[in-house]
């Protein structure tokens, strides 16, 4: 009988520390001022993906290493291109993945307006150009 005393006290015991140690290992901390959060964050490649998985934008580094933020729709297609190379610009394609639009900067700085109809046919304006009359 003394033995099951002794075996219960220190079952009881045991339980009773646990569970302190336990809660107070698992205790959340509160948030103070004087805690820090991340002001960056660095990767050589961020993607967006949709609720299914799907990629839908990139932001990423070319292989002549020069930024581009690239948007796709839900067809894989990359409707918006906007990035640096030699002329930097921006392009729009429509629903078959062909460029229609390209607003670009030369290596001097100069701007150029191409415009493509669905056949591929160029229109393009570009600075020192002046408009086509109607």
């Amino acid at each position: 009988m003394k033995m099951f005393n002794t075996v219960c006290a220190i079952s009881i015991m045991s339980g009773a520390i646990g569970g302190l140690l336990g809660s107070f290992l698992a205790m959340e901390k509160p948030i103070s001022a004087e805690m820090r959060f991340p002001t960056y964050t660095t990767a050589e490649e961020f993607r967006l993906v949709d609720s299914q998985g799907k990629l839908r934008a990139v932001l990423a580094l070319s292989a002549d290493g020069e930024p581009y933020l690239a948007l796709l729709d839900g067809q894989d297609t990359r409707k918006l291109w906007l990035g640096l190379s030699k002329e930097s610009g921006l392009a729009l394609r429509d629903t078959d993945g062909k460029t229609r639009l390209v607003l670009s900067l030369d290596g001097e700085g100069e701007p150029s307006l191409i415009f493509r109809d669905r056949q591929q046919n160029t229109r393009a304006l570009s600075a020192g150009q002046q408009e086509p009359q109607p």
